[in-house]
Protein backbone atom coordinates (compact mmCIF):
# COMPACT_ATOMS: atom_id res chain seq x y z
CA UNK A 1 0.00 0.00 0.00
CA UNK A 2 2.93 2.30 0.70
CA UNK A 3 4.47 1.83 -2.14
CA UNK A 4 1.43 2.48 -4.05
CA UNK A 5 0.69 5.73 -2.44
CA UNK A 6 4.09 6.92 -3.52
CA UNK A 7 3.59 6.23 -7.10
CA UNK A 8 0.57 7.88 -6.89
CA UNK A 9 2.03 10.84 -5.30
CA UNK A 10 5.22 10.88 -7.45
CA UNK A 11 2.54 10.27 -10.65
CA UNK A 12 0.65 13.48 -9.23
CA UNK A 13 3.34 15.68 -8.65
CA UNK A 14 4.82 14.71 -12.32
CA UNK A 15 1.35 15.87 -13.65
CA UNK A 16 0.97 18.68 -11.44
CA UNK A 17 4.45 20.01 -13.23
CA UNK A 18 4.19 19.23 -15.91
CA UNK A 19 0.78 21.53 -16.00
CA UNK A 20 2.73 24.50 -15.19
CA UNK A 21 4.13 27.17 -17.94
CA UNK A 22 7.36 25.73 -19.36
CA UNK A 23 9.85 28.61 -20.45
CA UNK A 24 10.25 28.33 -24.63
CA UNK A 25 12.58 30.92 -25.38
CA UNK A 26 13.61 34.98 -23.80
CA UNK A 27 13.64 37.05 -26.49
CA UNK A 28 15.60 40.33 -25.74
CA UNK A 29 13.48 42.57 -27.35
CA UNK A 30 9.73 43.03 -27.04
CA UNK A 31 8.33 40.44 -29.32
CA UNK A 32 5.04 39.05 -29.74
CA UNK A 33 2.57 36.66 -32.57
CA UNK A 34 1.05 37.27 -35.90
CA UNK A 35 0.29 35.37 -38.96
CA UNK A 36 1.50 35.95 -42.24
CA UNK A 37 -0.03 34.70 -45.89
CA UNK A 38 2.77 32.49 -47.19
CA UNK A 39 4.13 31.02 -43.44
CA UNK A 40 1.64 30.81 -40.80
CA UNK A 41 1.85 31.89 -37.56
CA UNK A 42 5.21 33.56 -36.23
CA UNK A 43 7.08 35.78 -34.17
CA UNK A 44 7.79 39.39 -34.20
CA UNK A 45 10.24 41.47 -31.80
CA UNK A 46 10.76 44.80 -32.48
CA UNK A 47 15.43 45.74 -31.99
CA UNK A 48 15.39 49.91 -31.06
CA UNK A 49 18.86 49.75 -30.59
CA UNK A 50 19.19 48.35 -34.49
CA UNK A 51 16.09 49.90 -35.76
CA UNK A 52 14.81 46.51 -37.18
CA UNK A 53 11.89 44.47 -36.95
CA UNK A 54 12.80 40.44 -36.61
CA UNK A 55 10.45 37.64 -37.86
CA UNK A 56 10.82 34.19 -36.38
CA UNK A 57 9.77 31.17 -37.38
CA UNK A 58 7.70 29.32 -34.40
CA UNK A 59 10.70 27.31 -33.76
CA UNK A 60 12.39 30.62 -33.26
CA UNK A 61 14.47 30.52 -35.86
CA UNK A 62 15.17 33.48 -37.29
CA UNK A 63 13.00 34.13 -40.91
CA UNK A 64 13.93 37.53 -41.79
CA UNK A 65 14.80 40.84 -40.95
CA UNK A 66 13.48 44.39 -42.02
CA UNK A 67 15.56 47.60 -41.41
CA UNK A 68 12.80 50.07 -39.79
CA UNK A 69 14.68 53.41 -40.23
CA UNK A 70 14.16 56.60 -38.09
CA UNK A 71 14.86 59.86 -38.26
CA UNK A 72 17.74 61.46 -36.21
CA UNK A 73 16.83 62.85 -32.70
CA UNK A 74 13.73 60.08 -32.51
CA UNK A 75 13.45 57.01 -31.29
CA UNK A 76 11.67 53.73 -32.17
CA UNK A 77 8.67 53.87 -29.64
CA UNK A 78 6.44 50.84 -31.48
CA UNK A 79 5.86 47.98 -34.61
CA UNK A 80 2.60 47.06 -35.77
CA UNK A 81 0.62 44.76 -38.40
CA UNK A 82 3.54 42.67 -39.66
CA UNK A 83 1.40 41.23 -42.44
CA UNK A 84 1.59 40.37 -45.68
CA UNK A 85 -1.58 41.37 -48.23
CA UNK A 86 -3.13 43.55 -45.75
CA UNK A 87 -2.20 47.47 -47.22
CA UNK A 88 -1.05 45.84 -50.38
CA UNK A 89 -1.61 43.00 -52.78
CA UNK A 90 1.99 42.10 -53.40
CA UNK A 91 3.74 39.30 -51.93
CA UNK A 92 6.07 41.32 -49.67
CA UNK A 93 5.47 41.54 -45.72
CA UNK A 94 4.88 45.25 -44.60
CA UNK A 95 4.31 46.81 -41.12
CA UNK A 96 3.78 49.92 -39.31
CA UNK A 97 5.76 51.79 -37.42
CA UNK A 98 5.91 54.73 -35.03
CA UNK A 99 8.97 56.64 -33.67
CA UNK A 100 8.71 59.70 -31.34
CA UNK A 101 10.96 63.23 -30.16
CA UNK A 102 11.67 64.87 -26.73
CA UNK A 103 10.89 68.32 -27.43
CA UNK A 104 12.13 70.75 -24.61
CA UNK A 105 9.94 74.43 -24.36
CA UNK A 106 10.84 77.01 -21.93
CA UNK A 107 8.91 75.83 -18.97
CA UNK A 108 8.28 72.23 -19.71
CA UNK A 109 8.47 70.22 -22.56
CA UNK A 110 6.52 67.49 -24.67
CA UNK A 111 6.68 64.14 -27.28
CA UNK A 112 6.20 64.58 -30.87
CA UNK A 113 5.73 60.98 -32.81
CA UNK A 114 5.71 60.31 -36.86
CA UNK A 115 4.21 57.32 -38.08
CA UNK A 116 5.48 55.40 -41.22
CA UNK A 117 3.83 52.49 -42.92
CA UNK A 118 6.87 50.77 -44.96
CA UNK A 119 7.62 47.25 -47.21
CA UNK A 120 9.99 45.04 -46.22
CA UNK A 121 12.35 46.10 -48.92
CA UNK A 122 12.44 49.80 -47.67
CA UNK A 123 9.82 51.27 -50.09
CA UNK A 124 7.57 53.69 -47.75
CA UNK A 125 4.12 53.73 -48.45
CA UNK A 126 2.49 56.10 -46.25
CA UNK A 127 3.87 58.68 -43.69
CA UNK A 128 1.84 60.81 -41.17
CA UNK A 129 3.62 63.18 -38.77
CA UNK A 130 2.22 63.62 -35.84
CA UNK A 131 0.56 60.02 -35.61
CA UNK A 132 1.53 57.63 -32.80
CA UNK A 133 -1.27 54.88 -32.54
CA UNK A 134 -2.75 53.09 -35.66
CA UNK A 135 -6.04 50.65 -35.63
CA UNK A 136 -7.22 48.23 -38.36
CA UNK A 137 -10.60 47.37 -38.14
CA UNK A 138 -12.79 45.61 -40.54
CA UNK A 139 -16.26 46.32 -40.97
CA UNK A 140 -19.25 44.31 -42.27
CA UNK A 141 -19.81 46.40 -45.24
CA UNK A 142 -17.46 49.00 -46.20
CA UNK A 143 -14.31 46.86 -46.39
CA UNK A 144 -11.06 47.22 -44.13
CA UNK A 145 -10.23 50.50 -42.75
CA UNK A 146 -6.45 51.57 -41.62
CA UNK A 147 -7.25 54.56 -38.91
CA UNK A 148 -4.03 56.61 -37.89
CA UNK A 149 -4.37 58.83 -34.70
CA UNK A 150 -2.38 62.51 -34.69
CA UNK A 151 -1.98 64.16 -31.73
CA UNK A 152 -0.44 67.36 -31.09
CA UNK A 153 1.25 68.45 -27.72
CA UNK A 154 2.61 71.47 -28.86
CA UNK A 155 -0.90 73.40 -27.74
CA UNK A 156 -3.25 73.10 -24.13
CA UNK A 157 -5.25 71.31 -24.71
CA UNK A 158 -3.64 68.95 -26.66
CA UNK A 159 -5.38 68.18 -30.26
CA UNK A 160 -6.30 64.88 -31.57
CA UNK A 161 -7.16 64.33 -35.29
CA UNK A 162 -8.15 60.65 -37.36
CA UNK A 163 -6.62 60.18 -40.36
CA UNK A 164 -8.74 57.27 -42.10
CA UNK A 165 -7.40 55.15 -44.75
CA UNK A 166 -10.00 52.19 -46.79
CA UNK A 167 -7.62 49.23 -47.08
CA UNK A 168 -7.60 47.27 -50.56
CA UNK A 169 -9.80 44.06 -50.89
CA UNK A 170 -7.70 40.90 -51.24
CA UNK A 171 -8.80 37.39 -51.34
CA UNK A 172 -6.69 36.57 -48.74
CA UNK A 173 -7.17 37.59 -45.03
CA UNK A 174 -3.72 38.25 -42.97
CA UNK A 175 -4.72 37.38 -39.70
CA UNK A 176 -2.44 39.98 -36.91
CA UNK A 177 -2.28 39.71 -32.98
CA UNK A 178 -4.57 41.62 -31.36
CA UNK A 179 -2.02 42.70 -28.82
CA UNK A 180 -0.51 44.89 -31.53
CA UNK A 181 -3.84 46.71 -32.01
CA UNK A 182 -4.16 48.56 -28.52
CA UNK A 183 -2.74 52.11 -28.77
CA UNK A 184 -0.58 52.86 -26.08
CA UNK A 185 1.46 56.20 -25.92
CA UNK A 186 4.22 57.69 -24.07
CA UNK A 187 3.35 58.97 -20.78
CA UNK A 188 3.71 63.16 -20.80
CA UNK A 189 4.98 64.79 -19.00
CA UNK A 190 7.79 62.01 -18.31
CA UNK A 191 9.09 62.48 -15.72
CA UNK A 192 5.58 63.31 -13.90
CA UNK A 193 4.81 65.09 -11.04
CA UNK A 194 1.38 65.17 -9.55
CA UNK A 195 -0.02 63.53 -12.68
CA UNK A 196 0.59 62.33 -15.59
CA UNK A 197 -1.70 61.61 -19.15
CA UNK A 198 -0.93 58.40 -21.01
CA UNK A 199 -2.97 58.38 -24.16
CA UNK A 200 -4.79 54.70 -25.10
CA UNK A 201 -6.69 53.62 -27.82
CA UNK A 202 -8.60 50.24 -27.29
CA UNK A 203 -8.42 47.43 -30.28
CA UNK A 204 -11.74 47.11 -32.44
CA UNK A 205 -14.03 44.74 -30.71
CA UNK A 206 -12.72 45.70 -27.56
CA UNK A 207 -15.11 48.05 -25.48
CA UNK A 208 -13.51 47.97 -22.10
CA UNK A 209 -10.27 47.59 -20.02
CA UNK A 210 -7.54 48.28 -17.68
CA UNK A 211 -4.74 50.95 -17.45
CA UNK A 212 -2.49 48.92 -14.48
CA UNK A 213 0.77 51.02 -13.37
CA UNK A 214 3.07 48.31 -11.80
CA UNK A 215 6.52 48.67 -10.40
CA UNK A 216 9.44 47.18 -12.27
CA UNK A 217 9.38 44.02 -9.47
CA UNK A 218 5.45 43.89 -11.26
CA UNK A 219 4.10 44.36 -8.09
CA UNK A 220 0.60 46.60 -8.97
CA UNK A 221 0.32 49.77 -7.46
CA UNK A 222 -3.06 51.58 -9.64
CA UNK A 223 -5.53 50.23 -11.72
CA UNK A 224 -7.39 52.15 -13.74
CA UNK A 225 -11.02 51.31 -16.21
CA UNK A 226 -11.01 52.62 -19.63
CA UNK A 227 -13.35 52.57 -22.37
CA UNK A 228 -13.60 52.14 -26.44
CA UNK A 229 -14.61 56.38 -26.55
CA UNK A 230 -11.48 56.86 -23.90
CA UNK A 231 -8.53 58.96 -26.29
CA UNK A 232 -6.08 59.98 -23.06
CA UNK A 233 -6.33 58.55 -19.08
CA UNK A 234 -5.24 61.40 -16.70
CA UNK A 235 -3.50 59.15 -13.30
CA UNK A 236 -2.67 61.00 -10.58
CA UNK A 237 0.82 60.01 -9.66
CA UNK A 238 1.48 62.33 -6.50
CA UNK A 239 0.60 59.60 -3.93
CA UNK A 240 3.21 56.97 -5.72
CA UNK A 241 7.13 57.22 -4.59
CA UNK A 242 9.74 58.62 -7.21
CA UNK A 243 10.94 56.16 -9.27
CA UNK A 244 10.44 54.09 -12.73
CA UNK A 245 6.94 52.41 -13.69
CA UNK A 246 6.03 50.13 -15.72
CA UNK A 247 2.32 50.61 -17.62
CA UNK A 248 0.18 48.79 -20.10
CA UNK A 249 -3.25 48.05 -21.04
CA UNK A 250 -5.38 44.72 -20.23
CA UNK A 251 -8.62 43.34 -21.81
CA UNK A 252 -9.47 39.94 -20.86
CA UNK A 253 -7.10 37.65 -21.95
CA UNK A 254 -5.42 40.48 -24.33
CA UNK A 255 -2.77 42.75 -23.28
CA UNK A 256 -0.31 45.54 -24.80
CA UNK A 257 3.15 45.54 -24.56
CA UNK A 258 4.78 48.01 -21.33
CA UNK A 259 6.38 51.25 -21.58
CA UNK A 260 7.90 52.79 -18.74
CA UNK A 261 7.16 56.75 -17.15
CA UNK A 262 9.11 58.28 -14.38
CA UNK A 263 7.84 59.91 -11.38
CA UNK A 264 9.77 62.71 -9.96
Amino acid sequence: MKTYILSLLIWMAGVTLSAQPQLEKIYSESATICELESMGEVYYSMDVINKKCHIYRMDHSLYKSISIPTPEGYYLSDVQYVSEKLFNNDDHVELVYSYTKYVPTTNSYYYTYETRLINENGSVLLTVPGAGYTEVIETDEHGKKFLVYEYNYSVIPYRTYTHVYNLPESNTKTAFSMETAFGLGEAFPNPAGDQVNIPVQLPAGIESGTLEIVELSGRRVMSQPIHRSSSAQTIPTKQLAPGTYLYYVESGHLRSSSKKMVIK
